[in-house]
């Protein structure tokens, strides 16, 4: 079982280890996709996240094998674990499109597997006849749903005043400063305020040695697009990925 993402910060460091740990144990690639093909996928529910927002993501824990750099990544296949065909094609094509931004020739599995969701079988099957260096696996860890509710607000005032009648800061009394303006209240409803926050893990691996390269963990707020909060996590990972 992976580490809790919202572990105390004493512990980050113990926890990606055993995180890392766990991905180092794995001694072949379809052992490797036997852990991350049967990750809780990036579910529909991702489809009710909003579309005009901006993805905001930073990664919480991060662990990178000492001989790997940034630079290595030459050619890879990019897997998001996705059991929506919509989902998988949007989260794809924004990943590819921010590695592409940085040089690496990144294809979605989706143009080499087909639509659907592919087995693990398929996957290390097609990385043996191909001369891709890299995979990057992206598994949904959970999602996390804050509510925050906002009471109802009576607020009264008053409005349309008009010189020299400035009764909203001298009071309502007779005189040079008075009168000219109306009593209105206005209500506002309460309402609940939700923020999803969805929890990812992103795995890069060598496909040549078969060996963990690079592993994270990453919290995206503000949730806009798949394909925005695709685009926020590469560009993210690849800032923490040591060059």
């Amino acid at each position: 079982m992976l580490p809790e993402a919202n572990a105390p910060a004493s512990d980050s460091s113990s926890a990606i280890e055993k995180l890392a740990e766990h991905y180092i144990n794995l001694t072949s690639i379809t052992r490797f996709l036997d852990l991350n093909m049967t990750l809780r996928p990036l579910l529909s529910l991702l489809l009710i996240l909003s579309l005009s927002a901006c993805s905001t993501t930073k990664m919480t824990d991060t662990w990178q094998e000492p001989a790997f750099r940034g630079q290595d990544m030459q050619k890879v296949l990019v897997v998001a674990v996705a059991s929506n065909t919509t989902n998988r094609f949007l989260f794809e094509t924004g990943f590819i499109g921010a590695l592409n931004q940085k040089g690496i020739d990144a294809t979605a599995s989706f143009t080499t597997l087909g639509d659907a969701l592919p087995t693990k079988e398929a996957v290390a099957a097609h990385l043996k006849e191909s001369d891709y260096d890299h995979i990057i696996v992206t598994a949904l860890g959970r999602v996390d749903i804050e509510t925050d509710y906002v009471p109802e607000r009576v607020r009264t005032y008053y409005t349309g005043a008009y010189y020299p009648h400035w009764s909203g800061y001298w009071g309502s009394g007779v005189g040079y400063y008075g009168g000219g303006g109306s009593l209105t209240t206005m209500t506002r409803e309460a309402y609940t305020d939700t923020q999803t926050n969805v929890i990812l893990t992103t795995s890069i691996y060598d496909v040549k040695t078969e060996q963990l390269a690079w592993v994270g963990r990453s919290k995206t707020f503000e949730v806009g697009s798949v394909s925005d909060m695709a685009d926020s996590l590469a560009k993210q990972m690849i800032r923490k990925i040591k060059h």
